[in-house]
C-alpha cells in the first residue's frame, strides 16, 4: 500500500449558485499539472512524481482519458469522488433507457419528455454551505490551494469505473473537505469497498457528531421510497435572488437511495414499466451489491457476506438500513494508456 498525492488549485467559481457544481461525490474540479501528481509507498520515507497518470485513460462506464485537458485554455482538469460521502443530489437525471423492443416508441417519448434534472431538500444549502467554507481560503486569484490524498496499492484503484478520482481533499494544510461535509451534518457517509477500515473509521467519528446536527440533512434523514416531490427539480444560478441556507429544507433520502428512486419513479409514470411495481422489484433488474459495515470491519471484504441492494427494502418501499450500517461493493473499472495496455504499476 501507499498513498497518492495530487496538489492543484479548486475554483471557487464552480459551486453552485455561482457555478453548477454541488457538494455531492462527482463534481468537485481539481485543476492539476504535470508535476501535481506524486506516490509514496508505505516503506518509503518520501514522495515521489509520477506520470503514470499523464495519458491514462479510463475503461469502466464508458472510456475516457483521466485527465482532461481544455480545448479553450489548455488547463487540466481531474475530478473527484469525495471519499465517504454522499451529499444531497443537486441534478441528477435518470439514465437513458436502454434499446428494447419491450418499450414502445410512445414509453420512450414519455420517458424522455419527464426526465429531467431532479434535486433535493438541502441540496442547495449543502453546497452553498460548502462553498462559504471554502471562500475563507481563496488566494488572490480566486483559486485555492488544495491536495488530494488517496490510500491505494495500483494507480487503477484510485479510478471508479466513471473515470473520477476517488478520495480526500485537503485545504489550508490539513483541513480535510470530506470530514468537514459529514462532521457539520451535510452529507451522509457514503462507504466502499475501496476504503480501509481506518478511513472508514474516521468517518463514523465524523458522523456521530454530524447527525447530531439540526435542521441539516444529517437529521433529516428519511427512509421511505414513496415519497417524491414532482416538482422539486435543478434551479439554475439565481441571478436576481438572495438564497439563505435552509430555504430549501425537508426530509432526504439517502442520496444513493435517492438516485434509484428517481429512475423506478420516471419509469413507471411513463408507463415502462408497471404502476405496480414496487421498489424492490425494480431494484433486481440491476443488483447493487452490499456487505454490511460490521461484516466488513470484522472480517474483510474477502470473506463478509455480500447481500443484494434490494434485501434491505421492505414490501412498504421503506430502506431499512441507516448509511453508516453497509459498504457498497465498488464498481469496476480499469486504466489503459493510449496503445490499450494495462496500467497495473506507479
Amino acid at each position: 500500500m501507499g498513498i497518492l498525492r495530487i496538489k492543484g488549485t479548486i475554483d471557487i467559481n464552480q459551486f453552485w449558485p455561482i457555478g453548477a457544481s454541488d457538494a455531492d461525490t462527482t463534481k468537485i474540479k481539481l485543476l492539476v499539472h504535470e508535476n501535481s501528481f506524486y506516490f509514496k509507498k508505505d516503506d518509503e520515507r518520501s514522495f515521489k512524481p509520477t506520470n503514470v497518470f499523464s495519458n491514462a485513460i479510463s475503461k469502466g462506464q464508458g472510456s475516457k482519458p483521466v485527465i482532461k485537458t481544455s480545448s479553450r485554455d489548455g488547463s487540466k482538469t481531474i475530478t473527484v469522488r469525495l471519499q465517504g460521502v454522499d451529499a444531497p443530489e443537486l441534478h441528477y437525471r435518470a439514465a437513458p433507457l436502454k434499446r428494447s423492443n419491450e418499450i414502445s416508441d410512445e414509453e420512450r417519448s414519455k420517458f424522455n419528455s419527464i426526465n429531467k434534472e431532479r434535486s433535493q431538500s438541502f441540496a442547495e444549502s449543502s453546497t452553498f454551505a460548502l462553498a462559504i467554507f471554502l471562500k475563507s481560503f481563496i488566494d488572490a486569484n480566486g483559486l485555492i490551494s488544495a491536495t488530494f490524498e488517496s490510500q491505494v496499492d495500483k494507480p487503477f484503484e484510485v479510478i471508479d469505473t466513471y473515470g473520477r478520482f476517488i478520495g480526500n481533499i485537503k485545504v489550508d494544510g490539513n483541513k480535510d473537505i470530506n470530514i468537514w461535509v459529514v462532521e457539520n451534518g451535510w452529507g451522509h457517509p457514503g462507504f466502499y469497498t475501496s476504503m480501509t477500515p481506518g478511513e472508514i473509521n474516521t468517518f463514523l467519528v465524523a458522523w456521530r457528531k454530524g447527525k447530531r446536527k439540526r435542521n441539516r440533512p444529517s437529521s433529516e434523514l428519511s427512509k421511505d421510497v414513496n415519497n417524491f416531490d414532482w416538482d422539486l427539480l435543478y434551479r439554475k444560478p439565481p441571478i436576481d435572488e438572495v438564497f439563505n441556507i435552509g430555504d430549501d429544507k425537508g426530509k432526504v433520502l439517502m442520496p444513493k437511495i435517492f438516485r434509484r428512486q428517481v429512475s423506478w419513479m420516471v419509469a413507471k409514470k411513463a408507463g415502462v414499466f408497471s404502476r405496480s411495481m414496487n421498489f424492490n422489484t425494480f431494484l433486481k433488474k440491476n443488483p447493487d451489491q452490499l456487505v454490511l459495515l460490521d461484516d466488513f470491519l470484522e472480517n474483510g471484504l474477502n470473506s463478509a457476506f455480500v447481500f443484494p441492494l434490494h434485501k434491505f427494502v421492505n414490501s412498504e418501499n421503506k430502506f431499512e438500513k441507516n448509511p453508516d450500517e453497509i459498504v457498497f461493493k465498488e464498481k469496476p473499472g480499469t486504466l489503459e494508456n493510449p496503445q490499450g495496455e494495462k496500467i497495473t504499476e506507479w
